[in-house]
């Protein structure tokens, strides 16, 4: 089927992106005949010979401007459709060119959408062209309008008289408002309105508002309007002055549709978004809550296990005991971090620090943290490191949280006498791979396409046997994209074990780099001490701080409130606040703010609010450092050494 030529008055000064615009239409399909102008002159010229079709215009041409075009264009009696295609057009200008009547507009940028947009205004003439053709036939045959409306069974068609009142009523309209023609002719086509609520200003008189309309434009609203029988229902309303013969206003169309199904959805989709929304919000406050209530226990617990760690006398079946408890409080801490990150990832709200990190350092870190407990099962925990590093562009903090959740999943499901291997290569130019493989009870195909899925787990019965929450690889999964890189996975099936590999960006190409120089942690003897005032309303945390952080030879006061806080801050000179952001008598920034840090102190919250929003809000007021529950000794000792730059 050969479709119509379509006719294209085209103002555009740049030959060029003239003829990007037509050859993109022609890819379309759409047969095109153009005249291109640069000038006022020749646009005008070309607009009185007639026989376009659309007109696109540039919004910036030497001399000429778009607006000026279409300025000319919506004066002109042929009032063709108007696209500007621009590349210099912004939202604020567009915006304000369709308010002048422009059609629509498309960006020099996103020429694919030109088809569409030229269609769709092109249909839209035609639709607004058979509108005006009916009105015309309609004014010249008083019969053909009467069988014509009669024929309309969604639409109510009545005519009013220049004084407002009802002439004529279709069929339609006795279905929509239930009374019969010879019960309205001759009242006022406003006695369906609803009368005003109390306190709400009295509506204009229908006659001013019809004589808005004389001109020859529409008013077109949506209201409530009622039923014969007392019923409401939400209404579309199109009014339009009919004019006779000699050019006069003789009166008016009015044309009713009911939108109450349509409002009505509206309404519940609205209330459903809001819903939801409200239900997300209580989601978030439930999670930062929970994580509070569940860190705060586990804050004393650990540091009272850190600071028996310190002793040196302890007895070697003490000093197991208390790993045991310390790794144990370190799942727990991971699986509310898991909950939080999990929640974040969902809602878009987690973010990255890019810089540039060492991949074989954190590499060699996480297997050492992992080969005792590899050892632990009688896994064989292979990996040899390369001998230089490889710095990728990465946030160090999650990567090594996708490498600890890889290696986690993996000696979770080897059972004992298996193997896990740990291998880093190159699989193409400019990427870095890192494959973690074991030998355990791998997956099964089905299970493949959604092992990276929240709460999923594989094979239910062995994930069942092994506890967790089935997080970790989802986090893994999308932490891995955020960096730009992927996480993919394989497994034979079934008890064959699998492999799940990471890829990155390697913008180095894997060159050898001289290795930094290793920092060593400072032995508690060799840490300079700041005075510290710690704020924190659960005894046994505190008490708790206060040993461990004495065993470094700081000096620490300790205040139970904010009215204490207060006393012991105009008392006494700290050079570090360390203050809990939930407190008794107020919270956290209200001590901070008493506080007022100069520049050679520190404020740092500590809270088992762990939400980017609770983040955020720590940080906006003034502390420097936020930590979460429960606190590790060695990252604590990291910021009181090195502030921010920890």
């Amino acid at each position: 089927m050969n479709l119509p030529v379509m006719r294209v008055l085209l103002a555009e000064d740049d030959p060029h992106d003239a003829e990007l615009t037509l050859e993109r239409l022609a890819r379309a399909g759409l047969d095109v005949e153009s005249v291109i102008v640069n000038n006022e002159a020749d646009f005008i010229k070309a607009l009185d010979s007639g026989g376009f079709d659309l007109i696109l215009s540039d919004f910036h041409m030497p001399g000429f401007s778009g607006s000026e075009a279409l300025r000319i264009a919506r004066s002109h009696p042929s009032a063709l459709p108007f696209i500007f295609v621009s590349g210099v057009l912004g939202e604020e200008h567009a915006v304000d060119m369709l308010k002048e009547g422009a059609t629509d507009y498309v960006l020099k940028q996103r020429l694919d959408r030109l088809p569409i947009v030229v269609r769709r205004a092109l249909d839209e003439a035609r639709e607004r062209k058979s509108r005006h053709d009916a009105e015309r036939r309609l004014r010249e045959s008083e019969t053909y309008f009467g069988q014509l409306i009669d024929a309309l069974r969604d639409y109510s068609v009545a005519t009013l008289a220049l004084d407002g009142t009802i002439e004529s009523w279709n069929r339609a309209s006795e279905w929509l408002f239930g009374y019969p023609a010879e019960e309205v002719i001759g009242r006022p086509g406003d006695m369906f309105n609803l009368p005003p609520e109390p306190g709400q200003a009295q509506e204009r008189p229908l006659v001013e508002q019809l004589a808005e309309i004389s001109s020859g434009s529409s008013l077109a609203e949506e209201r409530w309007l009622m039923r014969k029988n007392g019923a409401t229902f939400y209404a579309s309303v199109v009014t339009t002055a009919i004019f006779g013969n000699g050019g006069a206003v003789r009166g008016y169309s009015r044309i009713v549709r009911d939108m109450t199904d349509s409002r009505i959805a509206a309404d519940l989709l609205q209330a459903a978004k809001e819903q939801a929304e409200a239900a997300n919000r209580a989601k978030d406050r439930f999670l930062a809550v929970l994580s509070h209530e569940l860190r705060t226990p586990l804050g004393p617990i650990y540091a009272a296990a850190q600071a028996l760690d310190l002793r040196q006398d302890l007895p070697p079946e003490c000093r197991r005991s208390i790993e045991l408890i310390k790794r144990n409080v370190e799942v727990e801490a991971r699986l509310i971090d898991d909950l939080l990150d999990i929640s974040k990832i969902v809602n878009d709200k987690l973010s990255l620090h890019l810089e540039p990190t060492d991949l074989v350092a954190i590499l060699n870190g996480i297997v050492e943290i992992f080969r005792e407990e590899a050892a632990a099962r009688h896994i064989d925990l292979r990996y040899t490191p390369l001998p230089y590093p490889v710095i990728v562009q990465a946030d160090p903090a999650r990567l090594q949280q996708i490498i600890w959740n890889l290696l986690k999943n993996a000696i979770k499901f080897t059972p004992r006498a298996g193997r896990i291997s740990v291998t880093m290569y190159q699989p193409a130019p400019g990427k870095i791979a890192v494959d973690v493989s074991d030998t355990g009870i791998g997956i099964p195909p089905d299970a493949l396409k959604r092992i990276f899925e929240a709460f999923e787990q594989g094979d239910e019965d062995s994930s069942r046997a092994r506890g967790g929450l089935g997080l970790g690889l989802a986090i893994a999964s999308s932490l891995a994209q955020r960096h730009g890189g992927t996480l993919s996975v394989h497994s034979e099936g079934q008890g064959k074990g699998s492999t799940f590999t990471l890829t990155l960006d390697d913008p180095s190409g894997s060159v050898p780099h001289p290795p930094a120089p290793e920092e060593r942690p400072d032995s508690p003897s060799a840490v300079r001490p700041p005075s510290i005032l710690l704020v924190e309303d659960n005894v046994d945390t505190a008490e708790a701080m206060q040993f461990l952080l004495a065993e470094y030879g700081y000096h620490i006061d300790i205040a139970e409130n904010v009215a204490a806080a207060r006393a012991r801050i105009e008392c006494k000179r700290y050079d570090v606040l360390v203050s809990d952001m939930g407190l008794p008598d107020g919270d956290g920034i209200d001590v901070l703010r008493h506080y007022a840090p100069a520049a050679d102190q520190m404020a740092i919250a500590l809270t088992g609010y762990g939400m980017e929003a609770d983040v955020r809000r720590s940080l906006d007021a003034g502390f420097a450092i936020h930590l979460t529950k429960p606190l590790d000794i060695d990252h604590l000792l990291n910021v009181l050494r090195h502030g921010r730059r920890s």
